[in-house]
């Protein structure tokens, strides 16, 4: 109990003491707000950073929306396009309610996903399709809620106001004390938000997501998440055009097909096939061919900068390529997710990577059966398949050593 009271206590000094303006008041204003918002159209970019100190514009997304009631998948039927941080149009979908379609500029074509049949599917996609949080979603995140002003575990402090895309806004910072999930993998050590609320209209202009995490209890290895969404142009309550948001909505000249689903019990490549070809490009835009790799042992590891187990793996990668490098072994990295050629330089320069990183594409994902990652193929000098596996293996310098000993 007195361990309670205290930290009502603190909640309270560190309201009063540090908030300046009534911060409950603004962002319960601005809660009501957002859930007053039935529809609307918005474009937002959002921003990644690899550490605590860089903070560079990733894609940028538009989308046409109207709030579901009780839907099991998304809080908004919508209409989203994605944009690189090229400006490059990538891709477009629909969710209607009853269909997910997804259209694909590169061949022209829109698959279409019955809900009725494909609703698991479909919630596989909803990381892969950010949205505006506060103004999409039936909750509002990460705007509070009114428990969280008296739970003893949000703490809110107000940092001043700026200037947000000529918006005046309100900057709130929040802290959440993270659950302590004894049974998970990665014990979360920091939950932290950062919302930019607009004076004229109290609508959040940006916010931010700052969550740090260690994989075990015993080591420090730690993990970041960190991303930063902007609205550079938003209107609310007055979407006209209901159509934007049906199968009327799919471009003409789209080929339109029904989903098939993976086979989710593909396994990988089997010992002793030859590897498939392919050609890709290096982060100083070389062109590589496997084939051109005939004679040398060839150790490839499917991966992408966000994935922890990758990450985790490539001390063993780097002390495979140290100890072959002037030999007969060759270390490939190919990234078939990440598309900034330059943060995943500067990802893999913090990490010491120094062997050959490709970036993949859909085709050679699909030809070498990567469904997780990381997925390594060790290939012989003949460019046959001697070891296949997935997943983080602690063994991986030891066993591929092993491997290459055995068929030297």
């Amino acid at each position: 109990m007195k361990g309670k009271l205290k930290c009502i206590f603190l909640l309270h000094l560190y309201l009063h003491i540090s908030c300046g303006p009534d911060v409950r008041e603004i962002l319960i204003k601005s809660y009501n707000k957002c859930q007053s918002i039935e529809n609307g159209y918005y474009e937002m970019t959002r921003f990644n950073t690899l550490s605590n100190d860089k903070d560079t514009p990733g894609d940028t997304y538009s989308c046409y929306f109207k709030k579901l009631i009780n839907d099991s998948i998304y809080s908004s039927a919508f209409h989203s396009k994605h944009f690189n941080s090229k400006g490059q149009f990538k891709s477009e979908v629909i969710y209607t309610g009853e269909e997910f379609v997804r259209a694909e500029p590169n061949d022209s074509t829109a698959t279409i996903m019955s809900k009725a049949k494909w609703a698991k599917d479909i919630s596989g996609n909803i990381f892969r399709y950010p949205h505006y949080s506060p103004l999409f979603n039936r909750s509002s995140s990460p705007l509070p809620q009114e428990s969280h002003f008296i739970d003893g575990k949000h703490f809110f402090k107000f940092i001043g106001e700026e200037n947000i895309n000529n918006n005046i806004c309100y900057h709130i910072q929040v802290n959440e004390i993270p659950k302590d999930e004894m049974a998970s993998p990665i014990t979360t050590i920091k939950i932290e938000y950062h919302l930019w609320i607009s004076k004229s209209d109290l609508i959040p202009i940006q916010y931010s997501l700052d969550v740090a995490g260690v994989m075990n209890r015993e080591k420090s290895d730690t993990i970041f998440q960190y991303y930063r969404d902007v609205l550079t142009k938003y209107e609310v309550n007055n979407l006209n055009d209901i159509n934007i948001l049906t199968l009327q909505a799919i471009p003409t000249n789209y080929k339109v097909k029904e989903y098939i689903p993976d086979n989710e019990n593909v396994s990988l490549l089997p010992i002793g096939t030859i590897a498939p070809n392919w050609q890709l490009v290096s982060l100083t835009n070389e062109k590589i061919r496997l084939s051109d790799l005939k004679g040398k042992f060839v150790l490839i590891d499917f991966f992408y900068k966000g994935c922890f187990p990758c990450a985790k793996s490539l001390p063993s990668l780097q002390a495979l390529h140290n100890k072959f490098k002037n030999e007969e072994l060759q270390i490939i990295g190919i990234d078939p997710l990440d598309e900034n050629e330059s943060d995943l330089a500067d990802y893999l320069a913090l990490k010491n990577v120094t062997y050959t990183v490709l970036l993949g594409n859909e085709d050679v994902v699909k030809r070498y059966h990567v469904k997780n990652y990381p997925t390594f193929y060790l290939i012989d000098k003949a460019g046959k398949i001697i070891f296949a596996n997935y997943g983080y293996n602690k063994n991986l310098e030891k066993i591929v050593e092993e491997i290459i000993l055995t068929n030297h």
